[in-house]
């Protein structure tokens, strides 16, 4: 496990080739725009080297190729992120000795940085070879100051006079294969491969997909600044290789900087040959320390939107670890550029692809860095006319979002699933998960409580909350016998159950979650409309071409959907949930197979039992504040008061595998205000989902963005108790007993706050610069906190929470 220590670093003390591929994922950088694995450099030299330990990818944000695949007999045309060409290999040979490999020398020491407040990547080797000593300093940055620039520097220690062969290689000739049981969906993926090189160093690229409207162009550019080479070049297999000879110099220290910048499609001028000039044209002219201190700058003015220490070092790094990510998947480069939020950061798990992920890190982005959240929300609002026809072509109203989506906005879930236990094809209908619509429509309230922009409510935030809700609207069916609104046919957040057991058609009836997320929609939609100016609510009723009774027939539904409960207290997690077989008790706790794989090998199935992969249900006591979730349960007529409550959450935490990074950071938030204890463990758990993960578990695709974002939304939104509501800020702290410090700084309409929690209180200072009052609602009553002024909020003890928040 990486340790961190004070100066906010990730580091490892040893080199361990069967986690190599885990800490390329965990060390991978990004700007928002590029990503860049943490492979070793050397290990693309030699020709296709064991994907196996290393994996060096590289990637464009956003940049998805939908060449059509054969998969289980069906052509598939689905979108997936694309691996671009690997410009950093590079590795040295001692005159004619085999080319540098961790594998062949005896290594005396090895640390590896990751250095969370630069962004810098640092790998510190010291070994002997032959019969030198050799030290390797290497650095690495995705510059966070440059959208399309990232930058890689060795500085070898060696004996002066020594006789040296250097070679580099941009390879060209990369496939999408980071997941091996994605196989029959990914492959190679570039097309029409040309090249460039000169003697001095530099080189460029150009390639086009499937859909030759997406185009590529790739520089590189050698240096070394101590003493000018002279390269040769050769061309095998799509991969340039360029090699010299040279002496070490006098000084015993050779340093080597390698610069690569990617344009893509409308950045790159119409030709090939052009491309490449101009990708060669755009490489920068500064020195790696220069482009380092632009990047460190960028990096402080980001780190500046959080401010976040905690007493607890393990506690403090690792939050800083998750923000990391975060900003490295959207960040200020992003911004404009059509980009949504990708699970895995933007690498090839899930094949780069967005679900509702952002739903985790959009309460955290508004209230840190709401022009990160702006971005994202103009993402989904940019394909509101697409998620229309989807709709409309399925035979409802409104706007249904896909469970995937990537460029076109069409549904990009793969219908078939390779399980490599039984290397079988299991169908896959997660597209059913409409819940992504109310995910959508909860981001953009988010958005506005934050800012309380008008115009957002006047445009993106409410055409999409109402799109939404019309498609709730038309999605629910009343049953006379029942009096109800029942929505049918869909997939909860919790995959495992798919169907009926044996029914024909996939999809299941009344999800708890679905339909309470649907009544919290299509109630916000007639509050969208309440809240806007007379104008503006007419113009927004207009461009929508909204019939004057649909906002009562919203009310209606939100009042009379139907839930399933499982007894006179506990909701179910779909109708028909109880009656499934109880599980084996060695699922729940026993070390196996992934369930559904397990099962499916066994010619059986999940959805015959009581056992979820994730936190289904416990998904809207999580994301709802107990009072609106309260509300919503009234006025559908449903008794549910605290103890309600409990069974509920009992009932479905005994059936829960935990199979997903979601999960447990999802019951954390669910069980802060009623179970401290378990919260804080769960908590525990959710923390170390990529930092404390063994060498082959699932961190190897990618990072579990989702998790970490949530990890920071439960400390602020649960743990410290900021709630954002339309009358101000509602802040009622519940932290675990073992919280004990903590402090951060958030954004609230303008207005700068500083928290800090300690001694048991919350302590909250508006900043100097305010230019206005905040209004504060807590416990003890509610104020106006002006620039400058302090707050301290009594926490209660654990057992007098539930009554005040």
């Amino acid at each position: 496990m990486a340790e961190p220590n004070t100066r906010c670093q990730i580091v490892f003390e040893h080199y361990d080739r069967g986690d190599e591929r885990r800490r390329e994922a965990l060390l991978a950088l990004g700007n928002g725009v590029l990503s860049w694995r943490a492979s070793a450099p050397e290990a693309s030299v030699t020709p296709r080297a064991n994907d196996s330990e290393h994996y060096a990818g590289f990637y464009r944000a956003g940049w998805y190729d939908e060449a059509p695949r054969e998969v289980n007999g069906d052509s598939v045309q689905m979108a997936a992120l694309v691996n671009l060409p690997d410009p950093f290999g590079l590795s040295f040979a001692l005159d004619n000795g085999d080319w540098f490999s961790l594998d062949r020398v005896d290594l005396r020491r090895y640390r590896q940085t990751l250095s969370l407040d630069t962004g810098v990547l640092e790998r510190h080797l010291e070994f002997d070879l032959a019969d030198y000593r050799v030290r390797l300093l290497e650095r690495r940055l995705v510059s966070m100051a440059t959208p399309n620039l990232a930058v890689l520097r060795w500085e070898l220690q060696l004996p002066p006079g020594l006789k040296l062969r250097l070679r580099t290689v941009l390879d060209g000739g990369v496939r999408n294969a980071g997941v091996r049981r994605n196989r029959a969906y990914e492959g190679r993926r570039l097309q029409h491969l040309a090249f460039d090189h000169d003697e001095k160093g530099a080189a460029a690229l150009s390639a086009r997909l499937h859909d030759h409207r997406r185009r590529l162009a790739m520089a590189t550019e050698i240096r070394t600044p101590e003493q000018p080479l002279q390269w040769r070049a050769t061309l095998d297999d799509h991969r340039l290789i360029q090699q010299t000879d040279c002496t070490v110099p006098d000084s015993g220290r050779l340093i080597i900087e390698k610069c690569a910048v990617v344009l893509v499609d409308e950045e790159r001028p119409a030709t090939d040959e052009g491309a490449r000039v101009e990708a060669q044209r755009q490489l920068p002219c500064d020195g790696y320390e220069q482009l380092e201190q632009a990047s460190t700058e960028a990096w402080q003015r980001l780190w500046h939107g959080l401010a976040l220490t905690a007493d607890d070092p393990q506690l403090q790094h690792a939050l800083h670890f998750h923000a990391f990510h975060l900003l490295q998947t959207v960040s200020p480069l992003s911004v404009g550029r059509d980009l949504g939020f990708p699970p895995r950061g933007w690498m090839e798990g899930y094949y780069g692809q967005v679900f509702w992920d952002e739903l985790f890190a959009f309460p955290v982005l508004v209230t840190h860095w709401p022009d990160l959240a702006r971005s994202l929300l103009n993402y989904r609002y940019a394909r509101l006319d697409k998620a229309r026809e989807r709709a409309r072509r399925a035979g409802l109203r409104g706007a249904m979002f896909p469970w995937r989506s990537a460029h076109s906005g069409e549904e990009e879930t793969p219908p078939w699933q390779c399980n490599p236990m039984s290397g079988r094809w299991m169908p896959d209908h997660t597209h059913l998960q409409r819940h992504i619509g109310s995910a959508v429509a909860y981001d953009a309230w988010q958005l506005y409580l934050a800012t309380a922009d008008e115009a957002l409510l006047a445009g993106p935030v409410g055409e999409l909350i109402i799109e939404v809700a019309r498609f709730w609207a038309s999605l629910a069916q009343f049953d006379a016998s029942r009096q109800r609104y029942l929505i049918c046919g869909v997939i909860g957040p919790d995959e495992y159950h798919n169907s009926y057991p044996d029914a024909v058609e996939p999809g299941l009836n009344n999800n708890t979650y679905t339909n309470l997320m649907a009544a919290w929609t299509l109630g916000r939609a007639r509050q969208v409309l309440a809240l806007l100016s007379e104008a503006d609510a007419t113009a927004l009723q207009r461009r929508l071409a909204l019939e004057p009774d649909e906002p009562e027939h919203w009310q209606a539904i939100a009042e009379g959907l139907y839930l399933p409960f499982v007894d006179d207290q506990s909701l179910s997690q779909f109708e028909g949930f109880d009656k499934l077989e109880a599980p084996s008790q060695e699922w729940l706790h026993g070390d196996r197979p992934r369930l559904d794989w397990m099962l499916e090998a066994r010619h059986d199935s999940c959805d015959r039992y009581q056992l979820t992969k994730q936190a289904d249900v416990l998904m809207a006591y999580h994301l709802l504040p107990r009072q609106t979730l309260q509300q919503i349960l009234e006025r559908l007529g449903y008794r549910h008061d605290m103890a309600c409550t409990r069974h509920t959450v009992a009932y479905h935490l005994a059936r829960i595998t935990h199979e997903s990074s979601l999960s447990k950071v999802v019951c954390a938030g669910a069980l802060a205000g009623i179970d401290s204890e378990a919260s804080w463990s769960y908590y525990q758990q959710a923390l170390a989902t990529d930092l404390g993960s063994p060498g082959n578990s699932g961190t190897q695709e990618g990072i579990h963005l989702g998790a970490m974002c949530g990890s920071l939304d439960v400390m602020q939104r649960h743990y410290l108790g900021v709630r954002l509501e339309l009358d101000g800020l509602h802040i009622f702290p519940s932290p675990p007993l073992q919280l004990r410090q903590i402090a951060l700084s958030l954004v609230f309409r303008q207005a700068r706050l500083h928290l800090q929690l300690a001694d048991g209180s919350l302590w909250v200072r508006a900043a100097d610069e305010n230019s206005g009052s905040v209004p504060l609602h807590y416990a003890q009553g509610r104020c106006q906190l002006g620039p400058g002024e302090s707050l301290e909020i009594a926490i209660p003890p654990p057992q007098d929470r539930s009554a005040t928040h």
